[in-house]
């Protein structure tokens, strides 16, 4: 019985604990289990390695399950721009690749909002200062990306 309190109380600090944490920037929306059949991304970087590009949604790749979002634009480590958004309710993240070079972005590198309604999500982000990687020649760099977002179901 002891032990069960112990792993109760445990289990509560940590529930608080991620509470806290994800409400310490801005509320992290809640995305329904659903497929998505339409959009893209408008996505900007400039810096150790750039491009300005429209990426159609990745249908294939793309949908909710109601605690985790994945929303694919292009295709994944593809010599054309990718970018891959993921949310749930304690993280958001953007992967920007370019063939080999690539970007990961945490949400609280980023300001910028995202707005879920049932059949549309749109988002606007602005991320400077980003850790790029090029394993052609294994240089690391920073970059800034921009993202203007739509996907429908």
């Amino acid at each position: 019985m002891r032990t069960f309190l112990i792993l109760r109380d445990a289990m509560a600090v940590g529930l608080i604990a991620v509470t806290l944490t994800a409400s310490a920037g801005a509320p992290l929306p809640v995305v329904s289990g659903r497929t998505y059949i339409t959009g893209s991304a408008k996505v900007k970087v400039t810096g150790a390695f750039q491009f300005d590009a429209v990426i159609p949604i990745n249908k294939q790749a793309s949908f909710s399950d109601g605690e985790m979002t994945w929303i694919q634009y292009g295709d994944s480590g593809s010599e054309q721009p990718n970018l891959l958004v993921t949310v749930s309710l304690q993280e958001l993240g953007f992967g920007i690749g370019l063939g080999k070079k690539v970007s990961t972005a945490g949400g609280e590198q980023c300001s910028g909002d995202m707005d879920v309604k049932p059949t549309m999500i749109t988002g606007h982000y602005k991320c400077p200062g980003i850790t790029s990687y090029d394993p052609r020649d294994g240089k690391m760099g920073k970059v800034t990306i921009e993202i203007d977002m739509t996907a429908g179901s």
